[in-house]
């Protein structure tokens, strides 16, 4: 018998990663990153307005306050061009700062005469309302780091930077097998010795809040040929079995036997605490394998303590 933290010890230095796996970006939601990202390209590319307004270029602020309009610039216009000196571009939200240009004022602080504009904004500094060339990301810049949770705001940067796929991890396919001669699902008529069975619900509720790949729920009986039969099943379809009830020194306790018939190495087999002593844990090459009291409190304790971390 062995103390919580050794048993957390073995566990954390038995369970490895699933192998990486590349996704299209729109199918990497709820992954964790197994690579470092950088950033393809500048962004934004090019200099790009913030406000709607008139670019210019604020040397010639000095020289005049009333400048005529030269063209325009709107989001998505891909021909780039070049103002004349003391000349002002139409420009809008998010479009490319013309040539010749390095300032946007606002059009609220401007006023239209004769097809000029004159400029009303004593705030104005070179540079203002425009965001320079890669002032968002650099290209070769780090976008994401290695580990990191993609959720929406994350896959949506990713996006913006021009990332395609990526490489996240693998989420685990799960089995629950549930033991016990007593067990009958809710719903069905009680007869006597017998008891509803509720860990299935439990432990697929709280897998369900961890994103799992898959759950597939089995039943066996408390015979050591069905279970091992059960077992190997789960085995070639999960990475990560989670057994229900069979795990003390009882005369119908088989778990830990018939694991290792299938396969697995035993790496501890009860732990000085309760509720939870009988909890067992194995493993066979990446496949994990905790066996878990039947006693419904006992299940869910023992899978927040040692299963989800």
């Amino acid at each position: 018998m062995i103390t919580v933290n050794e048993a957390k010890t073995i566990i954390h230095s038995s369970v490895k990663a699933l192998p990486p796996v590349k996704v299209f970006l729109s199918q990497a939601f709820d992954t964790i990153l197994a690579e470092d990202v950088f950033a393809p390209y500048d962004i934004p590319a090019y200099p790009q307005s913030s406000m709607d307004g008139y670019a210019f270029s604020f040397a010639d602020l000095s020289k005049q306050k009333s400048f005529s309009v030269a063209g325009e610039s709107a989001a998505g216009n891909n021909v780039p061009f070049t103002i004349p000196q003391q000349t002002a571009a139409r420009i809008f939200t998010g479009a490319a700062v013309p040539g010749g240009a390095d300032t946007v004022v606002m059009q609220e602080k401007i006023q239209l005469q004769n097809g000029s504009i004159i400029i009303n904004d004593d705030r104005l500094e070179e540079g203002y309302n425009v965001r320079k060339k890669g002032s968002e990301i650099s290209k070769g810049e780090l976008a994401l780091q290695h580990g990191t949770y993609l959720n929406a705001a994350a896959v949506g940067f990713l996006a913006n930077v021009g990332i395609t796929h990526v490489n996240v991890y693998a989420k685990p396919n799960v089995s629950v097998i549930l033991t016990g001669n007593e067990l009958k699902q809710p719903g069905s008529p009680l007869g006597y010795g017998e008891v509803y069975e509720s860990n299935s619900f439990a432990l697929s509720a709280a897998l369900m809040q961890l994103h799992v790949q898959s759950i597939s729920t089995f039943e066996s009986k408390d015979d050591p040929s069905e279970l091992k039969r059960v077992l190997q099943q789960a085995m070639l379809q999960s990475d990560l079995i989670l057994l229900t009830g069979g795990v003390s020194v009882g005369d119908y306790d088989f778990v830990r036997a018939t694991a290792e018939a299938c396969g697995v190495q035993t790496l501890f087999h009860r732990i000085k605490q309760r509720p939870g002593k009988p909890l067992y844990f194995g493993a066979s090459d990446r496949k994990v394998v905790f066996g878990l009291p039947g006693n419904p409190s006992s299940v869910l304790a023992c899978f927040y303590e040692y299963v989800v971390p």
